[in-house]
């Protein structure tokens, strides 16, 4: 990847900020150890905008290491199994990539009698399905949605910052992030639900409208994406519609049908580890992620081509490993982790942002407490803000009448729209360190769109939980 002129000054600002915050006199209630926190994590959003991912989130690790204590930095980021999983898939992947497998599925899909010329439909479907496999680790499916989504740019000639894949790449983080929450039961639903358990144990959650609720949601907000993009943005989808392969798509190789495999193996694997009966599910799960990819990896290394050679050089698969994309989720794992802790005393200064709107009109008050959030799920973890906020809303909930479910419905569905900076999520960290598309360029296409996804997720959210609950 060719490398960009940066200047010195924005290299001490990053290290400024990381190394010295700290001993800037504490504000608003965050303690000193709080201001290390917070000055490495302003440290590290300037750098990715400026510099690059990988020095400012060495640069950040280390100041976070400074103030919360260097092993403890190293076990919340690389000895995280988000991290050490996002490397290992690296090695999955690469048999797709390798054997030719996602090149061939994208000309199977773009030629196909139901998709070829129907690019926003394809584009549609696409996240949609991002959106279902969002509840199954959203950071390794972001790697894979992203990854088959770069294979359908490349194919169809879309040059690195073409607004589709600024806009595809935001949307497939968006449509995971809204499909971590869509089960009470599983990933970040059931962390959220249990928050919600220990706050409020005397009403506990309604499954099944919450079910109904997010699915109603979920699809149309994909939908609502897929409209922006056409009618707002009016962005140019005209390559993938006019994209064919002469003959249709090509009968594929014994290579590329073993890599395929491969991978959707892996892909039943994961969400049987969720999904299947209790024995199965029991006994993968003594495996995990990350044994299923060691082993898997050492499988597959033993695979030959028809020629007698090695299926894929698996040192090659893992050398796909983009550092910048590691170190940057690996900070971002010490961030959630440590950042609103009550030692910290961000958390604390966040509530009394919000205490004063309390005293507005109810459906004021719903407006500027879930614009609060939204501002605040992209400078800070979306599941420390819908904890942040429950109380409030629930409290609300209770003045209009409205069930402690629809208002924590409602609230999970809200705060999702984290995908303004790397900083906001994992998800969009991972989006955001692909190589076709500079951050920068991806903050601002967020920056437009996020008002419009606000507005229309509160006309539709909104409406939906009053007929659900």
């Amino acid at each position: 990847m060719e490398q960009k002129k940066v200047s010195i000054v924005h290299y001490i600002v990053v290290a400024a900020f990381c190394l010295l915050f700290r001993f800037v006199p504490p504000f608003a209630g965050i303690t000193p150890y709080g201001m290390g926190i917070l000055g490495t994590f302003i440290g590290a959003i300037y750098g990715w905008m400026t510099i690059d991912m990988l020095w400012p989130s060495l640069m950040a690790l280390a100041g976070a290491g400074l103030s919360v204590g260097m092993n403890q930095m190293l076990a919340a980021s690389f000895g995280n199994m988000a991290v050490v999983a996002l490397v290992l898939c690296m090695g999955v992947l690469g048999v797709a990539m390798q054997t030719g497998a996602f090149n061939w599925l994208v000309q199977l899909i773009l030629n196909n009698k139901f998709m070829n010329g129907k690019a926003w439909f394809t584009l549609w479907f696409i996240l949609v399905f991002a959106w279902f496999m969002g509840c199954h680790n959203p950071i390794i499916m972001c790697v894979i949605f992203c990854a088959f989504a770069d294979s359908i740019f490349k194919q169809v000639g879309l040059q690195k910052n073409d607004p589709l894949i600024v806009a595809m790449y935001l949307g497939i983080a968006y449509c995971l992030m809204m499909g971590q929450i869509l089960f009470p039961f599983i990933s970040t639903g059931l962390t959220l639900v249990m928050a919600y358990g220990a706050m409020f144990p005397d009403n506990p959650i309604d499954m099944v409208p919450y079910l109904v609720y997010m699915v109603i949601v979920g699809i149309a907000m994909c939908t609502v994406y897929i409209a922006l993009m056409k009618f707002v943005f009016r962005i140019d989808v005209s390559k993938i519609a006019n994209f064919k392969t002469e003959g249709g798509a090509p009968a594929a190789t014994r290579e590329q049908k073993i890599g395929l495999w491969v991978f959707l193996i892996f892909i039943i694997i994961m969400l049987a580890m969720s999904l299947a009966p209790a024995p199965i599910k029991h006994f993968l799960e003594k495996f995990g992620l990350i044994g299923t990819v060691l082993i898997g990896a050492c499988v597959v290394a033993l695979m030959k081509k028809s020629d007698g050679t090695p299926l894929i050089d698996l040192e090659k698969a893992f050398h796909m490993c983009n550092w910048g994309q590691i170190t940057m989720v690996g900070y971002i794992m010490v961030v959630s982790q440590y950042m609103m802790g009550a030692d910290a005393g961000i958390s604390a200064a966040m509530a009394k942002l919000i205490m004063p709107f309390m005293a507005l009109p109810p459906i004021v008050f719903l407006a500027v407490a879930l614009a609060i959030g939204v501002v605040l799920t992209n400078v800070a973890n979306n599941m420390i803000v819908c904890i942040l906020l429950m109380p409030f809303l629930v409290r609300f909930g209770s003045m209009i009448g409205m069930p402690p479910t629809g208002m924590v419905a409602l609230l999970f569905f809200m705060s999702q729209f984290a995908i303004a900076t790397p900083a906001a999520s994992p998800v969009t960290a991972v989006a955001m360190t692909q190589e076709m598309a500079d951050p920068g360029v991806m903050t601002k296409f967020a920056l437009k769109i996020i008002p419009f996804l606000f507005v229309i997720g509160i006309a539709i959210g909104w409406p939906v939980a009053q007929f659900v609950f």
